[in-house]
């Protein structure tokens, strides 16, 4: 009866634990971020203004790309596009999953943002990261009453982060 109820007891941890991580680590309260860099000013569009981004390790000229529907827009590198990604619109690239998008006045679930980039903690618009193989890193901005989140999202962390971060800096409003 002991050993079964031993086995019992291994075999329920070893079922929590498949996916690498035990079941209650998900449901546990991050500690709140209090990063104090600015990552995103969005000062105005100037179509005179040179962006240089970087990407795979260079610095490559950037393209300023509008948004479709929001007075946003930012720059992204040479052979980056904009392509539809749900409901929202994505900047970047889609077959290396790494983009960013912006909506508007969206709700960020803290409780679903467990997981922390350590690179982007110091940045106060940072609020939180999901890791399910792929990485997904939030953002809140406010600017002019509105309420934007810019997401980023990649697979490669040292791919991506630099250029996503290059990308952020370059967000600019648009009349």
């Amino acid at each position: 009866m002991k050993k079964t109820a031993i086995g019992l007891a291994l075999l329920m941890l070893l079922v929590l634990t498949a996916c690498g991580k035990p079941a209650w680590v998900g449901h546990q309260e991050s500690e709140p971020l209090q990063g104090t860099e600015q990552l995103f000013d969005l000062k105005a569009y100037d179509p005179d203004e040179k962006v240089e981004l970087t990407w795979d390790g260079q610095q490559v000229a950037g393209t300023f790309e509008r948004h479709p529907e929001l007075p946003v827009g930012a720059y992204i590198p040479e052979g980056a596009t904009a392509f539809k990604m749900s409901n929202d619109t994505a900047w970047g690239f889609e077959s290396q999953q790494i983009f960013m998008t912006v909506t508007k006045n969206s709700l960020i679930d803290a409780s679903l943002m467990r997981d922390r980039t350590e690179e982007l903690m110091g940045y106060k618009e940072y609020r939180g990261s999901i890791n399910d193989g792929r990485i997904a890193d939030f953002f809140q901005v406010d600017q002019g009453g509105e309420t934007y989140v810019v997401s980023f999202t990649y697979l490669d962390k040292a791919k991506a982060l630099p250029l996503l971060t290059d990308m952020a800096k370059s967000l600019r409003t648009v009349e």
